[in-house]
């Protein structure tokens, strides 16, 4: 018989797939079993058992049989269980070099299950405390999952909720509470995980606790209470409690007790300190506390002894280091204040030591910070804060100077930790946060110091509160300016590019995200996705381009004191506030001359700065005397007596309510008749002395001008854009093109009017301008200074400039002008000041800005203005030219105009400008004339002699 070879081909065909098929269900069903089992080892918490049996199957054949993709998941649960088991380093090694390396170029891995993979990677990284690369590996894995769009929503959710505790470790609140709304509005949106909500809201109380941002606490305490109340059989009894117990520590902290002591009893009702003991002890802890505040101390030991008990127990269980070192130090803290020393110090030794588990410690038992490596540095940081409280009261009982020497000697240590945390943080938001938290341990320094020159008379301890002053003062101004500096002389054009198309498109979805009243989780989802790219991309650069690295992290030091009065002009107080709870600081420097001052911050004067500001702000209000002469003598008047009366310049460095206010409206009491400040004295404000001689430009006059009526619909559309809500409204500008006529004649330069105002042609030539004129109004957020603007002419499509719009159009302007309402107001940190407008063009590149701090009338702005412009054009120096314009307006208006209302709204916020032209022409136009004279007698001794 002849067989047909095609017979032949397909028989030994469908035999072969017959085996294949039969081998392949083998292989499966040996993988399922195989994988059910490992499985099982890991819900039963038999983690030891996966890892022999790993090394069994590594021995067998058929295991070595399974596919890329069957072995990966294998070796996937393994790395599982080294992480379950502490062993995080070879969880890593298994989850790169195993499971990574056989799926690289395996075809049938989902997307999500590689992601997977990564994100653990991550998490196994966090908890070994390099959290540098943790952030790396959670960043990857999140866009991965963001991108699948086959990846449930459910997931999507638990994933970002997971993120979100994820950064409140990082103490990076900003990108925390991103992640954590993210997560809400996604549960939200599938509708019946209220127990997750319910969990992501209680996330966020305990995560604004710890930035001490209780009010958003109380909002989020309310919305978690009212899924409980709506949804009770929906939130488990032990959850509840610990919204209660959060809820406690909130109120505890706004002081108010009774509110705080009925939380943790509602806590404890539902607590069991058998079955539940951690939380138990934590609604002790809080009533211990509340006791300690009420100055009950032997209550406050007691139920803090009880804690201890608790912890003790639990600690020989799991290890909890950090629960244990957290009642250390509220047990610490109750004994400092009742004066047990001894004891207290006893805690907190047992403390650092658990908390530097790598490093070493000084003669104090204090760990020296650059060689120690803490588990958490926001702990470190309250560590060593008790650390410096043990030793002052050590200073009050003993009087021992050496004790407060040791106290100031240990700020320097919270201080290099506040450095080396802030580099964790890419968003300026962040680095905000995280500052104006720590604010208040400068403070106590400047205490120290003063106390210390006050007592030995030594002028190293007043440079030292200076430091510790001039080191809170717009670091992270500084710090974004230095960024952008390093990034535009170590980076190809190429790199800035992509880096400016990044940075645009997140501030855009930014700017979509904030306008949006429907869809805002999807937005918020790309926003944040925006916000990796640029982070990731900027992360890359750092490892390129090591000159860059370098430059942007070199840490900016406040200038020596030595440096900074030898730059100043011999005519120039430079005045640097610093408010701490309860005391005003200010410290004066001249070119001969460096003192400070300190005077009471009390309610006093607080209401009299509120009252002042107000007045001030309407021109129906008569501004008060004797407000002013309090505010003057507080903040002023001792000063200015001590300084030589030769000065006749301020630079004022203002701090937390100064910053509202305009000094040139004060008035000295010891004047008669009563004259303005700014009668006496040319005035102008700086955000930092390191900002003050950033670097000194060449003066010249290419001016460009922006004003426009805008239209009737403005107020319509910038509510569509949700740029203002409620009764707002702006009003149109009527001599908006006359004021930028005016300064275009005094400089022959270019007007923009009208429609030819428009966002696109100042984007298109502010970047080649050195005067900078914008007549147009300005929107302020108190909340969000992100969202502060000034608005372009509103007929085209796009006319809002934000200050994010100015970081990636960088500007060289010397002057740049912003006769718009609020310019100069914004969000206030402690520190770093106001975040507005005029920071803003700070950061973009300009270095001096004439700002408004309200909005006055057209007319009186049209004036100054002006006048401010020609006597620049003149020659004279900035501040000096917006002095006399001043003044010229206060010689030539009517009596019932000179209110501070519609001139003192204008300040000068940049550099110290040394220019002075017109004294410097004075000079030359004399000695000119003494040549002339000197020729003219030596030719007419000649012409006598000859007769």
């Amino acid at each position: 018989m002849v067989l047909n070879p095609t017979f032949i081909i397909t028989t030994y065909f469908l035999l072969f797939l017959s085996v294949s098929l039969a081998a392949s269900t083998n292989d499966n069903d040996f993988f399922k079993e195989q994988y059910q089992k490992i499985n099982q080892n890991i819900r039963q918490g038999y983690y030891k058992d996966n890892l022999q049996l790993i090394k069994q199957l590594e021995k067998e054949a058929r295991y070595q049989e399974l596919d890329c993709y069957q072995k990966g998941k294998i070796w996937h649960k393994i790395g599982v269980s080294y992480y379950k088991l502490n062993r995080e380093k070879e969880a890593i090694t298994y989850y790169k070099d195993k499971v990574l390396n056989s799926w690289e170029d395996c075809p049938q891995v989902p997307a999500s299950e590689k992601a997977n993979t990564i994100y653990n990677i991550g998490v196994s990284y966090q908890y070994l405390n390099n959290m540098e690369a943790a952030k790396k590996y959670i960043d990857q894995a999140l866009n991965i999952f963001e991108n699948d769009t086959n990846y449930p929503s459910e997931k999507l959710a638990r994933k970002y909720h997971g993120i979100g505790r994820f950064y409140k470790e990082l103490n990076d609140a900003f990108r925390a509470e991103l992640y954590y709304q993210n997560a809400i509005n996604l549960y939200r949106k599938q509708g019946g995980n209220k127990f997750k909500e319910f969990d992501a809201l209680n996330n966020l109380i305990a995560m604004n606790n710890n930035f001490r941002a209780y009010n958003k606490s109380k909002k989020y305490i309310k919305e978690a209470l009212s899924i409980y109340n709506s949804f009770p059989e929906a939130i488990p009894q032990l959850n509840l409690a610990m919204v209660y117990l959060n809820a406690g520590s909130t109120y505890f902290e706004l002081k108010e007790y009774q509110s705080a002591k009925e939380m943790a009893k509602r806590s404890l009702l539902i607590l069991n300190e058998e079955t539940e003991p951690f939380y138990y002890s934590i609604a002790l802890e809080i009533i211990a506390m509340i006791h300690a505040d009420e100055r009950n101390f032997n209550a406050a030991e007691k139920d803090m002894g009880r804690v201890l008990e608790i912890r003790k127990k639990l600690y020989s269980e799991d290890g909890n280091q950090k629960q244990m070192g957290r009642v250390y130090e509220n047990l610490s803290d109750i004994l400092i204040r009742k004066g047990d020393i001894a004891k207290a110090d006893d805690y907190i030794s047992k403390e650092f030591k658990m908390l530097v588990p790598v490093g070493s410690f000084d003669q104090d038992n204090l760990p020296i910070i650059r060689i120690s490596k803490a588990l958490d540095d926001a702990h470190l940081i309250r560590l060593i804060e008790l650390k410096i409280r043990a030793f002052e009261a050590q200073y009050k009982a003993s009087k021992d100077v050496q004790f407060l020497k040791k106290a100031l000697s240990t700020q320097h240590k919270i201080d290099s930790v506040i450095n080396r945390s802030l580099v964790s943080f890419q968003f300026e938001q962040s680095k905000l946060d995280f500052l104006n938290l720590k604010f208040k341990h400068y403070g106590k320094a400047i205490e120290d110091a003063l106390q210390l020159y006050e007592i030995t008379n030594n002028t190293y301890y007043l440079e030292e509160a200076y430091y510790f002053s001039s080191k809170t003062k717009a670091i992270v101004l500084q710090y974004e300016l230095n960024q952008v500096d390093a990034f535009k002389s170590n980076v190809s054009k190429e790199v800035l590019q992509k880096e400016k198309t990044l940075r645009e498109e997140m501030h855009t979805q930014q700017a979509l995200l904030m306008e949006a009243i429907d869809n805002q989780d999807s937005l918020l989802n790309t926003y944040t996705k925006a916000q990796y790219e640029l982070d990731k991309y900027l992360k890359e650069i750092e490892q390129k381009e090591p000159d860059y690295f370098k430059e942007k992290y070199t840490f900016i030091l406040p200038p020596k004191l030595k440096e900074i009065r030898e730059d100043l002009p011999k005519d120039m107080v430079v005045i640097e506030y610093f408010i701490s709870d309860n005391t005003m600081y200010s410290f004066w420097l001249t070119n001969d001359d460096f003192f400070s001052i300190s005077t009471p911050y009390d309610t006093v004067i607080k209401k009299a700065l509120d009252d002042f500001i107000a007045q001030c702000h309407n021109p129906a209000f008569e501004v008060s005397e004797k407000l002013s002469k309090l505010i003057f003598e507080r903040c002023l008047q001792q000063g200015l007596k001590k300084i030589d009366s030769n000065i006749n310049r301020i630079c004022i460095i203002p701090d937390g309510q100064l910053h509202k206010l305009s000094f040139e409206a004060l008035t000295d009491p010891d004047e008669t008749p009563k004259k303005y400040l700014i009668q006496d004295y040319s005035i102008s404000y700086s955000y930092s002395i390191s900002l003050l001689f950033r670097k000194q430009q060449n003066r010249t006059y290419n001016y460009i001008g922006f004003g426009t009526k805008y239209s009737e619909n403005l107020n319509k559309k910038l509510k569509a854009r949700k740029r203002f809500f409620g009764s707002e409204n702006l009003t149109q500008l009527a001599l908006s093109q006359e004021e930028i006529k005016r300064g275009a004649a005094i400089f022959d330069g270019k007007t923009f009017i009208n429609d030819q105002a428009s966002l696109e042609n100042f984007i298109s030539h502010s970047t080649d301008a050195d005067i900078i004129h914008l007549s147009l109004h300005g929107l302020v957020d108190m909340d969000d200074p992100g969202r502060s603007s000034i608005i372009f002419d509103d007929q085209h499509q796009e006319f809002i400039l934000s200050s994010q719009d100015l970081y990636g159009n960088r500007l060289k302007a010397n002057l740049v002008l912003l006769s718009a309402c609020h310019s100069a107001s914004g969000k206030i940190y402690s520190g770093e000041g106001v975040q507005g407008m005029s920071k803003s063009f700070l950061l973009g590149g300009a270095h001096n800005i004439l700002s408004s701090l309200w909005n006055a009338t057209e007319a009186s702005s049209l004036f100054i203005t002006t006048s401010f412009l020609e006597n620049i054009h003149s020659g004279q120096a900035t501040d000096v030219a917006l002095h006399q314009s001043k003044l010229d307006y206060l010689s030539k208006t009517e009596p019932n105009k000179k209110h501070p209302y519609y001139w003192a709204n204008f300040i000068l916020l940049g550099e110290v400008d040394k220019y002075q032209g017109s004294k410097s022409l004075s000079v030359w136009m004399i000695l000119l004339g003494i040549i002339v004279l000197f020729f003219f007698l030596l030719r007419y001794s000649k012409s006598t002699r000859k007769v």
